[in-house]
C-alpha cells in the first residue's frame, strides 16, 4: 500500500453496496463539502461490476468501480477499506485487504465469532495494517460526555444500566437467516452490550434468554450482565418490535438517560427527586459516521494498527461475550 502524501486526504474504498455503504458514501461526501480533508471516497467494490457502477452513479460520481473485492484490494488505489458486506463475509473480505496491507474499518459486528476476530487482528499485526470495528457509538463525542457525567459523581455511585434497541426488521433476509449470521444479538444486541461496557467496564458474568425463529436465529434477546462492585445491566434487543431505544444509568443519588443507544444525541441528568438537573446535547453531526472515519485516518497516519476508541482488546471482549451468549442459547451458524 502506498499511502496518500502527508496532508492529503486518505483514499477510502467501500466494499459492499447496501444501505450502510450508502450512508458511508454520504458521510464522505459531506466531509468533503464541509471542508474536512481527512478522507475522500476513491472507489467502490461489489461482487458485480454493474452494481458497483450503479452505486457510484447514484452516490459518488467520480469514484472508481470494481467488480470484485480482490480487484480493489490489489489495485493500490486506496488507503482504507470500509467493509460493508453482510456479517458472514466480514472475515473473508477484510482479510483480502489486510493481506494487501490496506487498513480496514469493519462494520459491526466485527466478525461472526472470536476465532474470526482473532484471525483479522493477527493479519493486521502481521501486515502492519490497521483494522478496527465500526461501532460508531464508541467514536462519537457523546461517549465522553456520558463518561464525564458518571465520573463527576452527580448521580452518586452508578450501579445499574438499562438499554433497549429494537426495530421490526424481520423482513430483512440477512437478519433472519443463519447463512448470513443473522439474529438480533449480532445486529442490535451489540449496541446495548457496548453501551453497558462503556459505562461499567468488563463484566464478570453474562447470561441471555431469547426467542428464536424457525431457522434458529435469535429474534428477541434479554441479556443480564454482572460487574464488580455490585453493578448490573439489563439489556434488551429485538428484531420483532419497535423499542424506545433509551439507555439509562442509575446511581445512588440520581440517574442519566440517553435518547438512543444506537446514536445518542441528548443526555439528561436527573436528581434524587426525579427532577431534571441538566440536559446536554451532542455536537451537530454530519451523519455520525464521520468520527470513526477521522479517527481511522489519524491512527493510520500515525502508524497505528488500532483505534483508541475501539482497540482490539475491546472488540475481542464484546465478540467473546456474544459467543458466550449464543452458546447458552444454542445459536450457531453454518460457517462455524
Amino acid at each position: 500500500m502506498s499511502l496518500s502524501p502527508v496532508g492529503k486526504p486518505l483514499r477510502v474504498g467501500i466494499a459492499g453496496t447496501g444501505a450502510i455503504a450508502r450512508e458511508m458514501a454520504k458521510t464522505l461526501g459531506l466531509m468533503q463539502s464541509s471542508g474536512d480533508k481527512s478522507a475522500i471516497l476513491a472507489a467502490v467494490a461489489s461482487r458485480k461490476q454493474d452494481k458497483a457502477e450503479s452505486f457510484i452513479k447514484e452516490n459518488c460520481p467520480g469514484a472508481r468501480a470494481f467488480g470484485s473485492y480482490e480487484e480493489m484490494a490489489s489495485d493500490g488505489g486506496i488507503d482504507l477499506a470500509y467493509i460493508a458486506t453482510p456479517n458472514q463475509a466480514h472475515v473473508s473480505c477484510a482479510g483480502l485487504f489486510l493481506k494487501h496491507k490496506v487498513a480496514c474499518l469493519v462494520e459491526k459486528p466485527f466478525c461472526v465469532n472470536t476465532k474470526e476476530a482473532k484471525e483479522l487482528i493477527d493479519l493486521s499485526l502481521k501486515n502492519k495494517a490497521l483494522v478496527t470495528e465500526a461501532i460508531w457509538t464508541r467514536y462519537q463525542p457523546m461517549r465522553q460526555m456520558i463518561s464525564d457525567t458518571l465520573k463527576s459523581g452527580i448521580i452518586g455511585d452508578p450501579l445499574f444500566v438499562e438499554a433497549n434497541l429494537s426495530y421490526p426488521i424481520t423482513g430483512k433476509e440477512r437478519l433472519v437467516s443463519p447463512q448470513y449470521a443473522g439474529g438480533a444479538l449480532l445486529d442490535l444486541g451489540v449496541y446495548v452490550l457496548n453501551f453497558a461496557i462503556m459505562a461499567f467496564g468488563h463484566p464478570k458474568q453474562a447470561e441471555m434468554v431469547c426467542v428464536k425463529n424457525a431457522s434458529g436465529c435469535d429474534m428477541s434477546d434479554s441479556i443480564t450482565l454482572s460487574f464488580e462492585n455490585g453493578r448490573m445491566a439489563s439489556l434488551n434487543a429485538s428484531a420483532m418490535c419497535l423499542g424506545h431505544r433509551l439507555g439509562a444509568v442509575f446511581g445512588t443519588r440520581g440517574y442519566l438517560t440517553v435518547d438512543n443507544v444506537n446514536n445518542p444525541k441528548v443526555l439528561k441528568i436527573y436528581g434524587s427527586k426525579y427532577e431534571l438537573i441538566r440536559e446536554i446535547s451532542a455536537p451537530e453531526q454530519l451523519t455520525g459516521f464521520e468520527y470513526e472515519v477521522r479517527e481511522c485516518c489519524e491512527s493510520i497516519k500515525k502508524g497505528g494498527l488500532e483505534c483508541p476508541s475501539m482497540p482490539h482488546s475491546e472488540t475481542l471482549l464484546v465478540q467473546g461475550i456474544m459467543d458466550t451468549l449464543r452458546a447458552q442459547c444454542g445459536i450457531s451458524f453454518p460457517m462455524e
